[in-house]
C-alpha cells in the first residue's frame, strides 16, 4: 500500500519544526569481528561433520591391526535468502507535503537503515 496524505497529516500543515525518530546512532559491522563472511551463488550450502575414529588400541605381537569406521554424523544446511524492502508514496502526498525535502530524505534514510539492520 502506498503512503498517502492520511499518514502524513502533520506534513500538510504549516508550523512543523522537525521530523525525528530516525536519527539513532549507527554502529559499524561489529559482527565482522566475530563471524566469517562467505559468499555463495547457490540456493543453499551444507557442511558435514565426520565422526572420526576411536582411540588406537595396543596391538599384541603377531596380531592384526584393528580397523575403525568413520561416518557422517551431522549436516548443517545454510539456506541463502534475498532480502528486499521498498516504499511507495502517492503523487498527492508528495505534491501537498509542505516539507517534502525533509520527508523524502527521511524515507530514503529510513529505508537504508532498515536494509542495513536486516
Amino acid at each position: 500500500m502506498a503512503i498517502s496524505r492520511a499518514q502524513l497529516v502533520k506534513e500538510l500543515e504549516p508550523g512543523l519544526n522537525a521530523l525525528f525518530g530516525l536519527e539513532y546512532k549507527n554502529y559499524d559491522n561489529e559482527h565482522a569481528e566475530i563471524f566469517d563472511i562467505e559468499s555463495s551463488e547457490r540456493a543453499f550450502e551444507e557442511e558435514v561433520m565426520l565422526s572420526g575414529f576411536g582411540n588406537a588400541q595396543v596391538k599384541a605381537e603377531g596380531q592384526g591391526v584393528s580397523f575403525d569406521d568413520a561416518q557422517e554424523t551431522f549436516t548443517a544446511r545454510y539456506t541463502n535468502e534475498t532480502i528486499a524492502l521498498a516504499f511507495a508514496i502517492t503523487e498527492e502526498a508528495i505534491e501537498d507535503n509542505l516539507y517534502d525535502r525533509l520527508a523524502c530524505c527521511s524515507f530514503r534514510e529510513s529505508l537504508l537503515i532498515a536494509l542495513l539492520r536486516s
